[in-house]
């Protein structure tokens, strides 16, 4: 009798044991059919890189341009249409100054609002972020600029045509110091691009100036008005500075009243009369020889079917 109690004993501990049992072996497939799903459904993002460039135009506008790379086929193409969110100090919603989204080139370009600017130090730092995209993972990159004053002044001297350029920032006391020995490049803005004036930069001297004089053969609109472009480019300290201003210093252009004539060398529209004569008679006489021997042939056709009947 008690090795029956014993063995019905044994026998319910068995029967309360089997759900724990199931439930041990039920979990681990769970969790990898959790994870096969999860592997299944998800997509890894993947990674971009991001140069950021920051400008400043004539001592007030700021540019902040980031460009967004990927990886393909082990080369870094472009990325258009992302959003990239540029902050001030820190990635934080308070300090953001803005969102912009990429073109065709990667390139997404902000003016940093004057209003949303912390001027509390002379120093600033500016981050570029893409955040929460679906095909792309989180990343930063940031950049740090000094406050400066760029200035340029054009006069004319003795009818020699002179460009003077300074260049400062604050000190540790707020004042204005100059800065020596940075590299000024001076440039005339062409239709597609910056026409150098020299071929080697400029280089400010101890009270953080320089002075170039301008030459006098460059052509500018029918005015002679032309745009001379100062920039300090990649500084380590005040990344990139630009200073542009309109002056009448250009040979004015001279429209040739025999553009618009008849010339071998005007456009079709206005080609010599006696070349268009010529080209026409040409074609003619090709055609006319052409229709002759076809003309021909039908003829000799006709011929045989006569002779044959």
């Amino acid at each position: 009798m008690s090795n029956a109690m014993c063995t019905t004993r044994y026998f319910l501990t068995a029967l309360k044991s089997l759900p724990v049992l199931a439930a041990l072996f039920y979990l681990p497939g769970l969790a990898i059919a959790q994870d096969e799903g999860s592997d299944t459904t998800g997509t890894e993002k993947a990674e971009t890189s991001i140069e950021l460039v920051f400008t400043e135009s004539n001592n007030h506008n700021k540019l902040l341009s980031a460009t967004v790379k990927t990886k393909i086929e082990d080369a870094y193409q472009p990325v258009s249409g992302i959003e990239v969110h540029f902050y001030q100090t820190e990635v934080n919603p308070e300090q953001l100054l803005g969102i912009a989204t990429s073109n065709k080139k990667g390139i997404a370009v902000l003016l940093v609002p004057e209003e949303k600017m912390d001027k509390s130090t002379p120093e600033y730092t500016f981050i570029a972020a893409v955040e929460n995209n679906e095909q792309f993972e989180d990343n930063q990159e940031e950049i740090s600029a000094a406050e400066s004053d760029f200035e340029m002044t054009l006069e004319t001297e003795d009818s020699v045509r002179m460009v003077h350029i300074s260049l400062q920032a604050p000190d540790a006391t707020g004042a204005l110091a100059p800065v020596a020995e940075a590299e000024v490049h001076l440039y005339v803005q062409r239709m597609v691009g910056l026409l150098p004036i020299s071929d080697d930069p400029e280089t400010t001297d101890e009270n953080g100036e320089v002075s170039a004089e301008f030459p006098g053969d460059i052509p500018g609109d029918e005015d002679g008005n032309l745009i001379i472009v100062a920039k300090v480019e990649d500084h380590e300290r005040y990344g990139n500075l630009e200073f542009r201003r309109k002056v009448k210093w250009g040979v004015p252009l001279v429209i040739d009243p025999d553009r618009d004539r008849r010339q071998l060398w005007s456009s079709r529209a206005n080609a010599p009369l006696y070349l268009i004569f010529i080209v026409n008679a040409m074609l003619i006489g090709i055609w006319g020889v052409i229709a002759y021997i076809v003309f021909n042939i039908f003829q000799i056709r006709k011929l045989g079917r006569q002779q044959a009947s």
